[in-house]
């Protein structure tokens, strides 16, 4: 006899928000829904008979307590599966969504499979008395991650046996007869799964049954990027697009250099080179607070496990007032609070270093993560470099590592308390030499920071949020030139960051805060001394001296932003910050006026604009006494832009801007001389004397993560210009690009294989040409003469990159080996010219040339 089994189940793909009504005033969803019960829709009888298989698409809404509020087919395949699926979903029940952690309604798309499978049944033995029984408990966990699976359909189908697993993904049946018997599990996204068991008479069963993930990947509803947008311009990405793209070596902090807004970095160095800022001019925030680097040395990875990265968001411009202090864009990167999901890690090793990722649960309330990673180059070249001859160049190399740490408790009143610490340190280090060359090549470079962060957050009353943060850091950086010139400078800074945010009314939120920070920076010089006048210009040689200086900068910043629905589809985002500076025993401030306007023309286009104030202060060294000036005042920037978002059919976006900035009263170095008040000159060394501006349009068209392919193409048109002080003509700022193309494509394939794609297309930088050469006989060298400032340009820069993973999973763990090519085709692009002594013939320093990566990753 043979009988139709019909498996069925549903799952979340991503989270969206139902794009007819008003935008919902939460700015965070901050738990997905979690299906915790599937009910199996009946087959359509015209379908079964026709043996006609489908897969519907739907939408449901569900409400605060985790119920079905509505149902909604998004493309009707007919044959009675729509009527059937809508059905079936409606029983469905979860665990709610958490919005600013709180439960709130929320929308998912999914889809319900009808398939039909032939399960032969034995025939049914002549009825016998019955026999012993017994209990059949288990848990339904993901192959790899051994993640708890709800919502899977566990069956077994010879007994006509049913149900669901929970929240914890756990099933259970009772009053099984003994013996051996088939159970099926079946859940979308993943394959289907056939285990034997055996019962035995008076012994309860309890087994583990693991599923491995289909190309759709496990349960998840997806919300990065789909917080409501209390800002003009925020761009981020899913995690499989942070540690899967080319030329990145599954970097994410890397990935962002690939999106609209960044000028390519000279050398892979990594500098932020933010719509024509400079790299000083952008910050980066970590939780909430300020870090110096973001990057390894020479291009190295980031400083932080990709493990640890919660989301990562780039703000080009017109960033929310919770920041501030500076006049070019802003990175923020959070964290991932730690879980107490069982014992969990990670490692991956490479050809440059290894990096190792762990989280445990400590109690039910309390759970610890962390990680570190250290560079072996130094270690492994000279195994395989040859035996240095006399002359031969030395070999310099990075070495660095880095920590992260993450204490959490879960506290009464859904508060939380987090401890956390982190840091990096590199170095450089001459692997060829010998003691004269040890002597003539100093190298005793070093830079490194450390953080310690205390931060706490819990609600306040129904729908606001309190966050307190606290941090405290040292920053080291060492500098070698030889024995004439040697620079040492030690940071130490503290930080405190206080934050209300979430609704005061149904169609206004508030965000608004305070935030301290604190910087002490040292300096140990051992330069020539030339504050005396009279020495100024003159070709004395200036014996070294050891220089200390000490420099404290204070800021006291308070932010007030507002999202205001004024109609259901147009929104207001007004905000004011005011920031007040003691800055070397002075005192500044400025205010910042911002204005964001956001309307949804349609259900698929959003119409953007901004205009807003933003200062930075000088840089420590600059309001030196001496070879600073205290006098120097506030930064300025405007920045202003207009834009639209558009959605392209159902997984394709769009987001174009058109922004221009311009900037006043930026610090630069001026050869003026001053008189003091006893009469004597000397050098003012600074002065808000420099203008700039950069003007442009950024296009950024995305394909969405799916089952197979995920992608994107950036691209920026841009002019940065800048006057250096009144009587210069304009300019192009150092790291102008004009065209800046990149492509991204990554396709996944069955059994574990993947495959990617980044092609890059950069107009050069700017530079200053050579244009011939004079002889010095004082120095029996030939000296250059320039031509006009940054009139040429370097040729255009192009790169394709190739990424090739593969992952093999097992029911505890998973490994996987990935080879990343920088440069397939080898392009010789220039990064520098090379000129012979006289300045007459020039050869190109050419930048990264292929770089092949084989590494291991693996996951338990």
């Amino acid at each position: 006899m043979t009988a139709w089994l019909l498996a069925a189940t549903a799952h979340a793909q991503e989270a969206r928000r139902d794009a007819s009504a008003p935008p919902a005033p939460a700015p965070v969803v901050t738990r997905a829904p979690e299906l915790i019960e599937a009910v199996a829709p009946e087959y359509p009888a015209e379908a079964l008979a026709a043996k006609l298989e489908a897969t519907v698409p739907i939408e449901i809404d569900i409400d605060a307590t985790g119920s079905v509020a509505a149902v909604r087919v998004a493309a009707p395949v007919g044959h009675g599966f729509d009527e059937a699926a809508v059905a079936a979903a409606k029983q469905y029940k979860f665990r709610p969504a958490e919005i600013d952690g709180k439960p709130g309604a929320i929308t998912i798309e999914t889809s319900i499979h009808f398939r039909l499978e032939t399960v032969t049944v034995p025939e049914p033995a002549p009825a016998v008395p019955a026999g012993p029984e017994t209990s059949l408990s288990g848990t339904v966990r993901e192959r790899g991650t051994r993640k708890k699976l709800a919502g899977a359909s566990v069956g077994i189908p010879a007994l006509g046996e049913e149900t669901s697993t929970d929240a914890d993904g756990r099933f259970h049946f009772d009053r099984l007869p003994v013996g051996s018997h088939q159970l099926v599990i079946v859940l979308t996204g993943h394959d289907r799964a056939v285990e034997p068991v055996t019962l035995v008479d008076g012994r309860p069963a309890d087994v583990d049954v693991y599923l491995k993930p289909t190309l759709a990947g496990t349960y998840e509803t997806t919300v990065q990027g789909e917080r409501e947008k209390l800002e003009v311009t925020r761009r981020s990405l899913e995690r499989r697009e942070l540690t899967t793209v080319p030329g990145t070596f599954g970097d994410p902090l890397r990935v962002i250099q690939n999106l609209p807004g960044l000028a390519r970095s000279p050398w892979a160095s990594g500098l932020l080179l933010i719509r024509g800022s400079n790299p000083n001019d952008s910050g980066v925030f970590v939780d909430g607070h300020w870090i110096p680097l973001l990057y390894h040395f020479l291009g190295g990875p980031s400083i932080l496990n990709a493990e640890f990265l919660d989301s990562i968001d780039l703000y080009p411009g017109g960033y929310p007032a919770r920041f501030g202090r500076y006049s070019g864009g802003i990175i923020e990167v959070n964290t991932r609070p730690t879980a107490s999901d069982g014992f969990h890690g990670s490692a991956k090793i490479d050809l440059l270093d290894t990096g190792v990722y762990l989280r445990a649960p400590i109690t039910d309330d309390v759970t610890f993560a962390a990680a570190g990673r250290r560079s072996y180059i130094d270690a492994i070249l000279p195994l395989v470099l040859p035996k240095p001859d006399p002359g031969d160049t030395l070999v310099v190399v990075p070495v660095y590592w880095d920590y992260q740490a993450r204490l959490d408790v879960a506290l009464p009143d859904r508060g939380k308390l987090t401890l956390s610490a982190f840091g990096s340190d590199d170095k450089l280090e001459i692997l060829r030499s010998t003691a004269e060359t040890a002597a003539e090549f100093d190298l005793d470079t070093h830079i490194g920071f450390h953080r310690l962060r205390i931060g706490y957050v819990r609600p306040i009353g129904p729908t606001l949020k309190l966050t307190l943060s606290q941090i405290f850091g040292i920053d080291e950086l060492r500098l070698n030139a030889g024995d004439q010139t040697a620079t040492e400078l030690t940071n130490k800074s503290a930080g405190t960051r206080v934050r209300v945010s979430g609704d005061v009314a149904e169609d206004l939120t508030l965000d608004t805060g305070l935030d301290l920070d604190y910087r002490d920076t040292f300096y140990d010089l051992h330069i020539a001394n030339n504050r005396d006048f009279h020495q100024l210009g003159t070709q004395v040689d200036i014996p070294p001296e050891l220089i200390q200086r000490t420099i404290d900068v204070y800021g006291l910043g308070a932010y007030l932003e507002l999202g205001w629905a004024v109609l259901p589809r147009l929104r207001l985002i007004p905000s004011l910050r005011f920031d007040s500076y003691l800055l070397n025993g002075k005192v500044r401030s400025s205010f910042d006026p911002r204005m964001v306007v956001r309307w949804k023309a349609t259900d698929d286009t959003t119409l953007k604009a901004y205009v807003g104030m933003f200062h930075e202060p000088p840089s420590p060294e600059t309001l030196d006494a001496v070879y600073g000036n205290t006098n120097l005042g506030i930064q300025s920037a405007l920045h202003s832009g207009v834009g639209v978002e558009q959605k392209v059919g159902k997984r394709v976006t769009l987001d174009a801007e058109l922004y221009y900035n311009w900037r006043w009263d930026f610090a630069t170095f001026t050869d003026e001389v001053v008189r003091r008040d006893d009469g004597t000159l000397r050098r003012l060394n600074f002065d808000n004397l420099a203008v700039g501006s950069s003007y442009g349009l950024e296009i950024l068209i995305k394909h969405e993560v799916t089952d197979r392919f995920y992608g994107w193409i950036s691209y920026t048109l841009s002019r940065s210009v800048v006057r250096r002080i009144p009587d210069d003509p304009l300019v192009p700022q150092a790291f102008d690009q004009t065209h800046n193309f990149i492509g991204v494509a990554s396709w996944r394939f069955a059994d574990g294989w993947e495959a990617g794609l980044r092609f890059r297309l950069t107009t050069g930088r700017p530079i200053t040409p050579v244009i011939g050469a004079t002889f010095n006989a004082d120095t029996n060298a030939f000296t250059p003469v320039n031509g006009d400032s940054r009139s040429a340009r370097r040729d255009t820069f192009h790169e394709l990159d190739v990424r090739i993973d593969k992952t093999w999973t097992f029911d505890t763990w998973q490994i996987g080996v990935y080879v990343d090519v920088i440069n397939v085709y080898n392009a010789e692009n220039a990064e520098a010219t090379q000129y012979d002594y006289r300045f007459q013939h020039t050869a190109p320093v050419r930048g990264v040339p292929i770089v092949p990566t084989l590494g291991v990753k693996g996951q338990w």
